[in-house]
């Protein structure tokens, strides 16, 4: 356990959401600043716009604009923006105009363009003037109408709505797009933990001697991972001695075990041949807890490449002699050519021993077990007794169970140690009905 804790989750976290908020509450004023200030002079504009247009259409319209009063339209109009106008000939003088208005609100020059020119004009006392210059038509000649308001408020109402419009189309993606930040920056503080979460998933039998490092860890976490990695040292601790009490008694009970079968192999008669058979399941039984004990210390070892074949070769001939010497056969059929998988040899091998030895025990006198070896790849086992039924197949792959009849001659390890194999492997295993009668046992591989 090396490397210290990084700074706070919570820390992490806020520092990251205030800066964003900052950065987002500055844009935003910014934003909406510019947005209102662009509504509030284009709804200006447009206003004054409409007001010419309408005085426009009063000068076309009516022979004696000059002294006839206003329409009530724009009077109106008028009035509610406390608005002003002047019409004004090509030299820039006053043809007509509002009450109180003796001077043109902007100077016009006989070589201005023919489209509107908007101005604003301060004033040293009192607010400033906002207008536009527009040319028009009258009689034939080209007249000038201005029309001015020094009211900040015209149309404040239309304002405020198209301003709220703006607002939400900009608020709408502004917050979404904070939002997705947020979750990228939780995201990105949480990651040393899922790293660490996905470390702990991958500690089993196979990797006891794995911890879980404390480096780039939140300080809130590091007593949390520290406590594990104890329980964790614990757990290996009694691990490991299970494995050595398994592989010292095993080995230890060989050499008597070996001496007991040879005394009883000078003896005859019923009896006799009694006590040869338990002293059998014995020797199977310590050989199943070697087994495991192996099983155990192989966990976590590097793959190697083998031989399908080959192996069940190898099992057949070890086997041959006991199986001749119960009345049994043993064969080897399938694909003859190399089979190769990925995998521990010794582990496979005692996998495949121990379903041949079960289908031995079971099978009766004169029968034949057979090893088929498949490209797929796979290995099965078969045997000619009576079978498995169907609701016992997944109950016998369950250590020390072995139900009405015990299939391994010993203590209901043998198929235990068969599944925890293939699951080291990634492969499975099967078990099935004989063409012929019996059993079959299948090892499915990854291909």
């Amino acid at each position: 356990m090396t490397g210290r804790p990084e700074r706070s989750l919570l820390g992490r976290i806020a520092i990251g959401l205030v800066a964003v908020s900052l950065v987002a509450v500055v844009l935003a004023g910014g934003l909406f600043y510019l947005q209102f200030g662009d509504t509030d002079t284009g709804l200006r504009e447009r206003t004054l716009h409409a007001q010419v247009l309408l005085i426009a259409r009063f000068i076309d319209g009516t022979k004696d604009w000059r002294t006839a009063p206003l329409p009530k339209d724009l009077a109106d109009s008028l009035m509610s923006s406390d608005s002003r106008f002047a019409v004004l000939d090509a030299d820039g003088r006053l043809l007509r105009a509002s009450d109180g208005v003796t001077i043109p609100f902007h100077p016009v020059e006989s070589t201005h363009p023919r489209t509107a020119e908007y101005f604003v004009r301060s004033q040293p006392r009192g607010r400033d003037i906002f207008g536009v210059t527009e040319p028009a038509e009258e009689a034939g000649q080209r007249v000038w109408i201005q029309v001015a308001s020094d009211d900040e408020d015209i149309h404040i109402d239309a304002v405020v709505e198209e301003f709220v419009v703006h607002l939400g189309w900009i608020w709408g993606p502004f917050v979404f797009g904070l939002l997705g930040i947020n979750l990228l920056i939780v995201h990105r503080a949480l990651r040393p933990l899922r790293l660490v979460s996905a470390k702990a998933a991958a500690i089993g039998p196979g990797a006891v001697s794995e911890r879980l490092p404390l480096a780039d860890l939140p300080r809130e976490i590091a007593p949390l991972i520290t406590s594990v990695n104890s329980a964790l040292d614990r757990l290996e601790e009694g691990y490991r001695a299970q494995q050595d009490f398994l592989a010292d008694a095993a080995h230890d009970l060989r050499t008597p075990l070996a001496v007991l079968c040879a005394h009883l192999a000078t003896l005859d008669g019923e009896s006799a041949a009694a006590l040869r058979q338990d002293a059998d399941s014995m020797v199977r039984l310590v050989n199943q807890l070697l087994d495991l004990a192996r099983l155990g210390a192989l966990q976590g070892e590097p793959f190697e490449r083998m031989d399908l074949h080959a192996l069940a070769v190898e099992v057949a001939t070890q086997l041959a002699p006991l199986a001749l010497a119960r009345g049994r056969l043993i064969e080897v059929v399938g694909d003859e050519g190399p089979v190769p998988v990925a995998g521990m040899r010794d582990g496979l091998f005692r996998a495949v021993r121990n379903l041949a030895e079960n289908a031995l025990a079971y099978s009766p006198e004169g029968g034949t077990v057979s090893i088929a070896v498949s490209r797929a790849p796979s290995i099965a086992v078969s045997d000619q007794g009576p079978g498995i039924p169907p609701e016992r197949r997944e109950a016998i792959f369950r250590r020390h169970w072995r139900g009405d009849h015990d299939r391994g001659g010993g203590a209901g390890l043998g198929l235990a140690i068969v599944a925890r194999t293939m699951d080291i492997h990634g492969g499975r295993v099967e078990v099935g009905d004989a063409p012929g009668g019996g059993a079959v046992i299948t090892l499915r591989f990854p291909p």
